[in-house]
């Protein structure tokens, strides 16, 4: 059991650094934004998607080590990581509490940059809304009179094309 806690700490600890990463790569896509490098951009994101992947491998791991350790320690269905913590004898319970700690931190800074780069999209996109609008009632008149004297709508149809703006 020993071994398997081992093991379970220095996964988690790849998972933490695995985070911190992406936070970094946050950081670096939202620089790349802020300077509208579309090629920084999309090299980023493609970084971005590989971690996750990894990050995802990584949290399967994770989840079959800790429903490992709590069948060992007589733990039914799917145990959270804090009960079999609370189980552990003192070295190993510090260590993995320690762990745990680490990567809930880093889990809050990484939930924190991603806010942050939703946020600065939906904005952008925001502005780039409101001006396909203005020019669209500028060109594009959405209520007119017809022959009869009747209101008319008419909608002109302006929209993206491409991401390149």
């Amino acid at each position: 059991m020993k071994q398997r806690t081992a093991q379970l700490i220095a996964t988690l600890a790849q998972k933490g650094e695995l985070m911190q990463a992406l936070r970094n790569l946050l950081e670096k896509e939202k620089d790349c934004m802020l300077a509208l490098d579309l090629t920084g951009l999309e090299e980023t994101q493609q970084e971005i998607g590989r971690l996750m992947g990894q990050m995802g491998e990584l949290s399967e791991t994770c989840k079959a080590m800790v429903a490992q350790l709590g069948s060992e320690m007589g733990l039914a269905g799917s145990p959270a990581l804090t009960p079999i913590i609370d189980r552990l004898a003192q070295p190993e319970k510090g260590a993995l509490r320690e762990a745990q700690k680490q990567v809930q931190s880093h889990s809050r800074e990484l939930s924190g940059a991603l806010e942050l780069n939703r946020s600065l999209l939906s904005d952008s996109l925001q502005v780039v809304e409101r001006s396909i609008n203005f020019f669209n009632r500028l060109f594009n008149p959405v209520d007119t009179y017809g022959l009869a004297g009747s209101l008319v709508s008419r909608r002109g149809g302006g929209r993206l094309v491409c991401k390149e703006i």
